[in-house]
């Protein structure tokens, strides 16, 4: 039977959404991020100087008004944040000076001739992110210079302009100057009321600075654009323990700080160091799980277990300041609470648990500890009821005494026989009060995710964020969620983090530092009951959204801003349609196999498989690896991905792909010429990236981009596709290939989460040529007497045509042989349900004539 997959039949739901972003688009502009300079403390040759006008420069009549957003965080050095040159060779700068005296200034100086103006800010406004308003307003004409900052006009005159001037106006490094000051800047306007130009500062990569009618107009030489820093998460620590170990955030310090039995390790978050010191005194209790709670009235950490591995203590706290540790007490809860919440009530008297996952069981129970009694005491709600649950996120305790609890995953009833969903819904818990409001409940049409343990509500209180990922992937990733209080409303604010969840004790938190303006993630991620790694990253805030980020990448196009716009959200709202019908064929896919087990020996295999250096997996999940086997997927954007895909298809004959081509696939929508900036831009983006992989290099000749290919590069696709034509030249068997390359081609079809019209041929070309080989294999395999590897083999299958009819014949019969006819017929019912919601039509083979 052939099931034409390509028809996309969406509901009514998709295409609400498609004219809503239409509609909405407009009022979606985000402001630009900035741009930082490299100062005083880098090298010289890698101070950053901002042209303003690189090529032509405009004359301005009358009046000269620039205007721009200004950050400053430096204590130490003397610096120029812009310089201005006419054509009289005339020099006018405006610097900055930090005075030890703890008077920090701006002073706009004719250059080797006299100080004009002095501005003096202050010094709450040395916070890099903290951005001052700064306007320079010239008047040509009366020859006076005026300046705007902090709501007061600081003004001279005598500078002996003419009327007119055609400037070259430079930010930081200046062919005069070389000090550099600490700072940043975004939304310049320079104009004198007949001329206006505007740059948002919102470019996230080379040194074109761009208008916002996307003129290339200025030039930056070792540029540090802050859009990325707020996008992307920064890798800051990382440290392996044999031992377990917790780790909290001590926000009056500064420091992420991890604990072991005998020791500390403190993680300066300002002065980005390392320090370990050992405790005064022995830990007072085993640590299993080492989880903890900060005091901050007390600055104490409470580090307990709630099923203590011995007789010690459960309950035991150490001192901040002394590190000196107390035995608090020996309450024990009956069952284990993996990923449960902690909070402190908002007078830090108390803390409370809930729920958790223990003894086969989800848990929906309020526990307060009660020091005098030393004992966990069950705490009555009443109000909303909240279903048992584990891998929800909760707040800290507000002003009035409140606690937010979101999402999380478990069921009705507790029991885990019952099996478990995904809950995507937020609660109010009074502490006072003692009493539970259900907010809202949402459903996300997008892969499942649970939360990390930490919310963090927004200081006006309408948001809260939440570290969100697919918790039942042992490879996944997380990503920084946006939602509103009101009513679920959700966005992505940050890239991926990479992270492996093998164990039930790997654990995940956010921190927000609001004295740095930065979130912190901790990664814990556990490889044995007692042997983690810690990753530290961090975010600036406020971060960025998805589409903003994306947009970044395509400065806009003149008179037209509002026509692309609307193109954007033409584009966006079409691969949001795609990416849904690709979800609910994934869904289909993962209902068929429900079930479906991995042998151990199949396992380990793919696990080493995905460890190779200098390697690209195309199949399933799109992953790169560079030459230290680090995991550099996240740094692909989605039109970077799509860039370095579409070339290293066609490098495999060593042809390449022109550069013609690339601008149409990558950019249908445009004009092949004006795509020559964007396209170089996002060429040499990639270039940095791959600059990390050995083997493979970028090549440009003949108007034609390929990849240069050596035998230190690994690609699973090129490796699949060179033995299916070996076994077209009769060089290899069926059973061969099967055997050498079966950990390679169960990852998946090719580029199978990857929506692009443009792969859809090479995809259908690939998974035709593959299934026609290891199909046929399937039955001689069960007919062996195999039936774990025919199993194997037909996920494989179904995982790239989750319906053809002979690979759940065999799936269905060897989960017979395997574990019964009752559990063979629960998957074909599973099948059939699935069919029936994804074609429409019931599927026509009875289970009694399949299982033949």
């Amino acid at each position: 039977m052939k099931v034409y997959k390509r028809i996309l039949l969406l509901p009514k739901t998709v295409y609400k959404i498609i004219y809503t972003i239409i509609i909405l688009l407009p009022a979606m502009q985000g402001n630009g991020q900035g741009l930082q300079f490299n100062s005083n403390d880098s090298l010289l040759s890698k101070r950053t100087s901002y042209v303003v006008f690189a090529e032509e420069k405009p004359t301005f009549h009358d009046n000269l008004s620039i205007t721009f957003d200004l950050s400053l965080w430096d204590n130490d050095h003397l610096g120029y944040v812009f310089n201005i040159t006419d054509k009289k060779a005339n020099s006018y700068s405006l610097t900055y000076i930090y005075n030890h005296n703890g008077s920090p200034t701006l002073n706009f100086n004719i250059d080797s001739k006299s100080n004009k103006i002095e501005i003096p800010l202050n010094l709450a406004q040395l916070k890099k992110r903290n951005w001052i308003r700064v306007r320079a307003y010239i008047n040509l004409k009366a020859s006076t210079v005026s300046f705007l900052v902090n709501g007061k006009w600081y003004k001279a005159k005598g500078f002996g302009f003419d009327g007119e001037m055609t400037p070259e106006i430079t930010f930081g490094k200046n062919k005069h100057y070389s000090d550099v000051p600490n700072m940043a800047i975004k939304e310049l306007t320079i104009n004198d009321g007949s001329k206006n130009y505007y740059f948002p500062l919102n470019e996230w990569n080379g040194k074109n600075v761009h208008t916002d009618d996307g003129d290339a107009t200025g030039f930056v030489d070792h540029p540090a654009w802050l859009i990325n820093e707020s996008y992307f998460w920064t890798p800051k620590f990382q440290r392996t323990f044999t031992d377990v170990a917790g780790l909290n955030f001590d926000a009056v310090q500064q420091k992420l700080f991890m604990f072991k039995r005998d020791s500390l390790i403190w993680y300066n978050v300002q002065e980005d160091n390392v320090t370990g010191m050992p405790f005064k005194n022995k830990m007072p209790l085993t640590l299993l799980l080492g989880k903890s709670v900060i005091n901050s009235n007390k600055n104490k950490c409470y580090v307990y277990e709630v099923q203590p591995p011995d007789s010690m203590h459960s309950i035991a706290a150490f001192d901040l300041n002394t590190l000196k540790w107390e035995a608090v007490g020996k309450a024990a809860i009956k069952e284990q609470r993996h990923h449960h919440n902690v909070f402190f009530d908002k007078d830090q008297n108390n803390f409370y648990l809930f729920g958790g996952y223990g003894s086969f069981s989800y848990h929906k129970e309020f526990f307060k500890y009660l020091g005098d009694k030393d004992t966990w005491e069950k705490v009555p709600f009443k109000g909303d009821t909240i279903s048992p649950r584990f891998f929800s996120g909760s707040s800290d305790a507000d002003e009035n005494n409140e606690v937010y609890i979101f999402g999380g995953y478990g069921n009705q009833s507790g029991n885990q026989i019952v099996g478990g969903k995904h809950f995507y819904d937020l609660y109010r818990v009074n502490l006072t009060t003692r009493t539970i409001k259900k907010c809202w409940e949402i459903n996300p049409e997008e892969e499942p995710f649970v939360s990390a343990n930490n919310l963090i509500i927004s200081k006006d209180k309408k948001y809260f964020y939440a570290l969100c990922y697919p918790h039942e992937k042992p490879k996944t990733a997380l990503r920084l969620y946006k939602f509103a209080i009101k009513d679920g409303s959700y966005e992505i604010v940050s890239g991926t983090i990479p992270v492996t969840s093998e164990r039930i004790e790997s654990d995940f938190n956010l921190f927000f530092n609001p004295q740095q303006g930065e979130f912190y993630c901790t990664a814990q991620e556990f490889v044995s009951p007692t042997q983690s790694t810690v990753r530290i990253y961090a975010l600036t805030a406020p971060p960025v959204s998805q589409q903003a980020y994306l947009a970044s990448q395509h400065p806009g196009t003149g008179n037209s801003k509002n026509l692309y716009k609307y193109l954007a959200g033409i584009l966006i709202a079409a691969c949001a349609a795609v990416l849904y019908f690709i979800r609910r064929r994934k869904r289909a896919a993962a209902t068929i196999n429900a079930g479906d087990e991995i042998t151990p020996e199949f396992y380990t295999r793919k696990k080493e498989a995905d460890k190779k250096p200098n390697a690209v997996y195309l199949l399933g999940e799109f992953v790169v690896f560079n030459k230290h086997s680090r995991d550099i997927t996240y740094m692909f954007s989605p039109k970077i991905k799509q860039l370095f895909i579409l070339i290293l298809l066609n490098s495999k004959d060593g042809h390449g792909v022109v550069s013609k081509k690339i601008s149409t696939t990558l950019w249908p929508d445009k004009d092949v010429v004006k795509t020559k900036n964007i396209k170089g831009v996002t060429i040499n983006h990639l270039r940095n990236i791959i600059a990390d992989l050995e083997g493979v290099e970028l090549t440009f000749l003949n108007d034609t981009y390929c990849f240069k290919l050596s035998d230190t590069f690994f690609c699973d696709y090129f490796v699949i596709i060179d033995a299916l034509q070996q076994i077209q030249d009769h060089n290899l068997t069926t059973g061969e290939f099967i055997i050498n390359h079966c950990d390679l081609f169960a990852r998946g079809g090719l580029l199978q989460y990857l929506p692009e019209t443009w792969l859809d041929d090479i995809k259908l070309n690939f998974e035709e040529s593959l299934i026609a080989v290891i199909l046929p294999e399937v039955k001689k395999i069960y007919e062996s007497g195999d039936h774990k590897k025919a199993f194997e083999i037909t996920r494989v299958v179904l995982n790239i045509d989750p319906f053809n009819d002979t690979a759940l014949k065999y799936k269905l019969k060897s989960l017979r042989k395997i574990k019964g006819i009752d559990y063979a017929k629960r998957v074909y019912d599973e099948f059939t349900a699935e069919y029936q919601k994804s074609l429409g039509s019931e599927y026509p083979i009875q289970f009694d004539k399949i299982c033949k």
